[in-house]
């Protein structure tokens, strides 16, 4: 039986809280609360002891006892925090008198001396009566002695979340049935027609792994789209189909609002969109036939050889396909294998062997099961498994894997029951995410401070952790740097704690069954509730179409602690005043209309989430009254400014502001929120974003930053940015969007424990990186316009990155990676190609490379500079990588460029990658994807050829840089020669000579690496007065170079590069640059200068200055 504690946890520290002067100055009060608190620790002692045994093992007695205390706690709690609120009121209304005459000042504070004095008399009161009934209870209850044997309580928590659903390898006895089913989706006969095949089997058999790993495996076999969707047992057919759109769709689908379609609009969109398309759908958990007839509607069968996977429960649901495959239990050998990896042992003792296979058996094949009681044993002695098969009672028709789930329910310690049991509060396949339901259970109150020092998120963490470990809850992992960001809850295991919730009266569950009619246009709507006709102190609404709220399913609004209203369309909620003990509120939906007037008026509020919903433009300044308040998410709302208020609210530690509209921020007041630990906004105003900046270093608590701002903010900001981030200590996870914005980054000390580094259109130098100052890193993203050999080196020295991502328009070709650096990397996703030595990234596990099979026949032209029609003959890449050398890898996904190539050339490259794959010892899945098909070539237009020639004038490429340079070799990557003519007519020798250097820099990047001759042309009509200069003067145009390179700063410092300078003057023109902008330049030619062979002598001096654009 579950008892979840009530509010006794949050309890215990608010009665201490009382004890402070200010609170029991009242003669007797102090007594009182020292008293009740001495009550209640007897009581909570005697509820973590009943909360432990099974309900069969429990009286009747036991159990009314435990619910009237759990009862009895909460209104404690209101009782108690009321009271601490109306003191803190009072208080704050006497300082506001100060400015008054004195007799005033005196009367009021009187006055206020009085409404003191009479709220103490008030909750002593409250207390006695508490008291009384309390002990009242326990005299009851001492009549009828509670004798049922707990079974001990595993309070050990894993460090290490383990994954059983992660990777393929991980799995059990799923081979054999993937690869049967496969060749039932790919079996020759009338291969091009639209082809169905369910899953059938009962709960927890692993139809839904199944599925995914079949889902996998095929979608990198030329589907054109694909999606994996969940139904459930209480469907919406309009959000299923909407989810399916988008998915299949992901380019088009984030144009569109797609708000105001109903079923039968989907429908349509997703017949059109299909049409022509070769696609595979997963259609997961299916349970009734009409759901089905709505979404087979809306499929096309375009004879493209599309493919449908359905996991169903429902014998009748699945005879609806074309063909049936029906998974069967785990095999005992097979059963025993899951079992032993699960808890990590070997078999082949004997005694550990006969009470396994006692508890296998028991399990009938179902993993769930194996599992869960696995996770169990995982920490115990051996002499503890035959008590624990022993204390598991089977009945006769009992669903054993239910009777198992249980038993792992009650071997949870007390904190962990009430975390369990919340879940509860989320839709069915509903995807979780950790940090709102962390958030949530500490508004809740669920997760308490053990020890000085301990930080309430990192204990939720942990708390979060364990439930994986113990196999209660599916982690869901980031798709960008594999970590787990969330969870989702079995349906067997929601379909439990939703009994255990209705039981004991801890969540009131409002669910919508809908049955789909075939054309989408109406829907048969039955609201079931889930709860007790006691008080309801949590109302979940989920999946509900309703006018209002029914007064029955709320109860009394005043008593009501959480409310959750998810994936609904409410035309009517009650005024936001009646819900006056409401800890917890959380509105999802875009047709849910919430009126914020009286949102002040929640003075118990500690979580406030509004997602989508309708008629929210603005938060009321009264929201500055929400002293607890410590989480405040903001998801797609019509809020575009927070009001100062929200800078006034002391308790704050979570800030999440998102969504498409721009953000104004009081930024000049935002340094008063010094407890908050995560911040993350989008799209600050650049009116706001300057000072802002500025207060984001008296943050000095945060652990999650997330910032979208515009790049039109001043220079100083941006210099106190990075003065900002250094004073960010606690920082865990930084990340930093914006278009092009300059940062100083030598100036910053990044903090050593960060871990995880997300910068998008941030300039920024990964050759900075040492893993002194970022020893920690595991997860690292960059968008940046040239990823260089370079890049990787400094990167491969990170001891703990497990997770690298770079994205770039001009990428090094054929980076070697050897067995030096790299040794944690688990994902590499740099679309380039390498070449793998033997002892490379020794554990990396999922791989993105690109080919780039570039241009045929062309014409070169580069800042309106036509240079040469040139016949050329497309080359196939070098396709050895050494794949075979990464010995851990599961996934390769590579990314084809056709552009000017030919088809042939294209299904020859992708069979020698499919070839290479094949022969791998691990054999990785492998994903091909091609781009730029709609430039690829006919036969015709290609000629063979292995060498070219290229005319160029050195008069024209004096306005070229080494990206200039390299962007004219770069068509040619099949290339072996290229000899470049040089017209010199008019040109200094120095500017010849210049022109040659910079062609064979460029020709040592070329992904070919070809052989590079130089031809003068007209050498005898150079300019030959000027001898080769060895302190020539350049003239730079930094907003010439930003408009036309956005990348100029790396690039452009290298046409210094000259070998036989030793002295150089540059002026630099600031015509219409800003003051950032400038110095971003001066920076990158003082580090191209130091890393110039001579080391030549840099002078710069600006010119222009007068003419500089405006910083602010």
């Amino acid at each position: 039986m579950e008892l979840a504690m009530g509010a006794m946890g949050p309890l215990f520290p608010k009665l201490l809280q009382l004890l402070e002067d200010k609170y029991v100055a009242q003669r007797g009060l102090k007594r009182e609360v020292e008293s009740l608190s001495r009550e209640l620790a007897m009581v909570h002692a005697a509820l973590a002891e009943v909360s432990r045994a099974p309900p069969e093992r429990l009286t009747e007695p036991d159990k009314l006892w435990a619910r009237q205390i759990r009862e009895l706690s909460y209104d404690m709690e209101d009782a108690v925090d009321a009271f601490i609120l109306r003191v803190a009121r009072l208080e704050l209304a006497a300082t506001a008198d100060g400015a008054k005459e004195v007799l005033k000042r005196i009367a009021g504070k009187a006055t206020k001396m009085v409404k003191k004095i009479k709220e103490r008399h008030q909750i002593s009161e409250k207390i006695k009566d508490i008291k009384n009934l309390s002990k009242e209870l326990s005299e009851l209850r001492t009549r009828y002695t509670f004798s049922g044997g707990a079974p001990a309580v595993n309070t050990g928590v894993d460090p290490r979340v383990i994954n059983l659903y992660k990777n393929e390898g991980d799995l059990v006895g799923v081979e054999e049935a993937r690869d049967e089913l496969i060749w039932k989706l790919t079996c020759p006969e009338d291969n091009k027609s639209l082809k169905i095949v369910s899953i059938v089997g009962s709960g927890g058999l692993g139809k839904t792994t199944l599925a995914k790993l079949a889902y996998d495996q095929l979608k990198a076999q030329s589907f054109d789209c694909w999606a994996f969707v969940s139904v459930g047992r209480n469907p919406n057919v309009t959000n299923t189909l909407r989810e399916m759109l988008e998915k299949l769709d992901q380019k088009s689908s984030r144009e569109v609002d797609m708000a105001s379609w109903n079923g039968e609009r989907f429908c349509e969109e997703l017949y059109k969109f299909l049409q022509g398309k070769r696609y595979i759908i997963v259609v997961d958990d299916l349970w009734d036939k009409e759901t089905w007839k709505t979404i087979k509607h809306a499929l096309q069968d375009s004879n493209c050889g599309s493919r449908v996977i359905i996991t169903t429960r429902n014998s009748e649901v699945s005879t609806k396909a074309n063909d049936v495959y029906k998974l069967k239990p785990l095999s005992h050998e097979k059963s025993k294998e899951l079992f032993y990896k699960r808890v990590s042992r070997r078999n082949g003792d004997n005694q550990l062997d006969n009470v396994s296979n006692k508890i296998i058996d028991k399990c009938d094949g179902v993993p769930l099961a194996i599992i869960a009681i696995a996770s169990l044993l995982v920490d115990r002695p051996l002499e503890d498994w035959e008590k624990v098969y022993e204390s598991i009672v089977f009945g006769y028709e009992e669903d054993k894997t239910r009777t198992i789930l249980l038993y792992s329910y009650y071997d949870l310690p007390s904190y962990l029951k009430p975390c369990l049991l919340y879940l509860s509060m989320y839709p069915e396949d509903h995807l979780i995410e950790k940090s709102t339901l962390v958030w949530s259970w500490i508004a809740e109150g669920f997760v308490q401070l053990q020890k000085m020092g301990d930080n309430l998120f990192e204990v939720g963490e942990m708390y979060f952790n364990e439930l994986l470990n113990r196999s209660m809850i599916q982690p869901e992992e980031n798709k960008q740097d594999g970590s787990i960001d969330g969870c989702r809850v079995h349906d067997i295991v929601l379909d439990i704690i939703r009994d255990l919730s209705r039981e004991e009266n801890f969540v009131t569950i409002l669910v919508e069954k809908q049955c789909a009619l075939p054309e989408c246009v109406t829907r048969m709507k039955e609201v079931s509730l889930y709860g007790s006709e006691r008080k309801v102190r949590r109302l979940s609404i989920q999946r509900c179409r309703m006018e209002r709220i029914p007064q029955d399913a709320m109860g009394l609004p005043e008593v009501l602690r959480s409310l959750n209203i998810m994936s609904s369309e409410i035309e009517v909620i009650p005024p936001l005043s009646s819900f006056q003990a409401c800890r917890v509120l959380v509105i999802e939906g875009r047709r849910t209309t919430l009126e914020l007037k009286h949102l002040g008026k929640l003075l118990h509020l500690r979580y406030l989430e509004i997602n989508g919903a309708t008629g929210c433009s603005e938060l009321p300044k009264e929201i500055g009254n929400l002293k607890f308040l410590q989480t405040l998410v903001l998801k797609e709302t019509g809020i575009d400014e927070l009001p100062p208020a929200v800078c006034e609210l002391p308790q704050l530690l979570c800030l999440h502001v998102m969504g498409g509209r721009r953000v104004t921020v009081p930024g000049n007041r935002m340094g008063k929120l010094v407890r908050l630990e995560q911040l993350k906004l989008r799209h600050v105003e650049e009116a706001e974003a300057d000072d802002f900046l500025f207060e984001l270093g008296k943050l000095t608590r945060l652990r999650v930053l997330d910032l979208e701002f515009y790049s039109n903010i001043k220079d100083s900001s941006l210099k106190a940015l990075v003065l900002s981030l250094s004073n960010l200590v606690e920082i865990r996870e930084l990340k930093l969007r914006s278009d092009e914005v300059p940062l100083a980054w030598e100036d910053w000390r990044p903090p050593q424990q960060l871990w995880h580094l997300n910068l998008y259109r941030i300039d920024f130098y990964p050759q900075l990186m040492n893993p002194s100052s970022f020893g920690r890193l595991r997860s690292f993203y960059l968008f940046k316009q040239v990823v260089e050999a370079k890049d990787m080196e400094s990167l491969s020295l990170l001891p703990e990155l497990q997770y690298l991502e770079m994205r770039g328009s001009t990428l090094h070709q054929g980076i070697v990676v050897g067995a030096e650096g790299f040794k944690n990397l688990r994902v590499c996703r740099v679309p380039t190609t390498f070449r793998f030595l033997p002892g490379a990234m020794p554990r990396l596990e999922s791989l993105l490379l690109a080919i780039a099979m570039e241009y045929g026949k062309v014409i070169v032209q580069y800042r309106k500079v036509i240079l040469e029609q040139l016949p050329t003959r497309y080359a196939i890449p070098d396709l050895d990588f050494g794949l075979g050398n990464l010995v851990s890898l599961k996934e390769v996904t590579v990314n084809i460029q056709c552009s000017g190539s030919i088809l042939p050339d294209v299904e020859e490259a992708e069979a020698a990658l499919r070839r290479a794959i094949e022969d791998h010892p691990t054999r990785p899945t492998l994903h091909l994807r091609r781009s730029t098909e709609e430039y690829m070539l006919s036969d015709y237009e290609v000629q063979p050829e292995k060498a070219t020639c290229l005319g160029v004038n050195a008069r024209e490429m004096g306005k070229f840089t080494l990206h200039g340079y390299v962007q004219i070799l770069n068509p040619y990557s099949w290339l072996e020669k290229i000899t470049i003519g040089i017209d010199c007519e008019g040109a200094r020798l120095c500017e010849v000579k210049e022109i040659e250097a910079m062609f064979k820099l460029a020709a040592t990047v070329h992904r070919n690496r070809p052989i590079l001759l130089t031809n003068r042309i007209n050498e005898d009509k150079m300019d030959c007065n000027s001898e080769p200069e060895k302190v020539p003067d350049l003239l730079l145009s930094v907003r010439d170079m930003k408009d036309n390179h956005p990348r100029f700063d790396h690039l452009h410092a290298m046409q210094i590069s000259c070998r036989w300078l030793e002295e150089i003057n540059v002026d630099i023109d600031c015509t219409g640059a800003r003051l950032c902008e400038v110095e971003s330049l001066e920076v990158v030619l003082r580090f191209a200068a130091a890393a110039h062979p001579k080391r030549p002598t840099l002078h710069m001096k600006r010119i222009n200055e007068d003419k500089m654009a405006s910083s602010s």
